[in-house]
């Protein structure tokens, strides 16, 4: 009867924010006055707030109550951009949001280190795991909003003793200084999933609830190898992940599937580019 008692509750209130009812930014009541409304216990009140936190519907400030968030609303990563490095383009401008007009995204925070390869880092780029890699990490903003955080890491027989290792941002593009290397960037391969963020991850994202991220990795390869795996995370709820093939008549785009709707369990989908 317990867990049935919140489940009702938290379907009364989801009912009346998707109503209306209860407005984006409205403060709910408080514990002791929604287990009066509900004639529950404040524990019970506890359990029906953590499923609607969970949802995405609503968010506890510390010290001030508990919220209706405003609804998300996600943009479009089209999977099908790689940076035009030929062009000095960068590697955290391959995927930016498309189709709203606005100024791309501003590299608020930028650092560069050598680290020991995970095993997932150590797969993808065919080196021991524990290896020493370079890595060249971004973190995104679009105005004032957090929008992604990019992360290029580089196996240190091919980054040692050159610009990538370098502490400042290039001047060149880091597929520049790969094709100068002999590494000339020939193919991409991505692996798309769903997972709950790092402290880190949630720090930046800004999360006072309960919200996955999508992590798009793409590894690139020159004629024989893998050069370069790049991590591009973003808050799942408001981020859409398109594909696109041949050619699409303008005017006829559909809306991709909301990118949060992968879900809390970590699901891959894999495609692959040729250049």
């Amino acid at each position: 009867m317990a867990g049935a008692k919140y489940r009702q509750i938290a379907d009364n209130l989801r009912e009346q924010i998707s109503s209306g009812a209860l407005r984006p930014g409205d403060q709910l009541p408080t514990e002791p006055q929604l287990a009066v409304s509900y004639e529950a216990s404040r524990s019970t009140i506890r359990l029906a707030i953590g499923v609607l936190t969970t949802n995405g519907l609503v968010e506890t400030r510390q010290g001030m109550g508990t919220f209706v968030r405003q609804p998300a609303a996600p943009r479009t990563v089209l999977l099908t951009r790689e940076e035009d490095w030929q062009a000095g383009e960068h590697t955290d401008a391959a995927l930016p949001p498309t189709g709203h007009g606005t100024d791309g995204p501003v590299t608020a925070r930028f650092l560069a280190e050598t680290a020991n390869a995970s095993a997932e880092i150590a797969t993808a780029l065919h080196v021991a795991e524990g290896a020493r890699v370079v890595v060249r990490q971004s973190h995104l903003r679009l105005g004032q909003e957090p929008w992604s955080l990019v992360a290029s890491y580089y196996p240190m027989d091919i980054a040692s003793g050159t610009p990538l290792e370098q502490a400042g941002q290039m001047d060149q593009s880091a597929s520049l200084v790969l094709a100068g290397l002999g590494h000339r960037p020939t193919g991409y391969q991505d692996d798309i999933y769903a997972r709950m963020p790092d402290p880190a991850e949630a720090e930046f994202f800004q999360l006072a609830s309960v919200v996955p991220v999508t992590v798009v990795r793409r590894t690139a390869y020159d004629a024989s190898r893998p050069i370069r795996l790049t991590m591009y995370v973003y808050r799942a709820d408001q981020v859409q992940l398109r594909h696109e093939m041949g050619s699409i008549p303008q005017g006829n785009e559909r809306t991709s599937l909301h990118a949060g709707n992968h879900g809390h369990r970590r699901q891959q989908v894999r495609s692959r580019s040729r250049h």
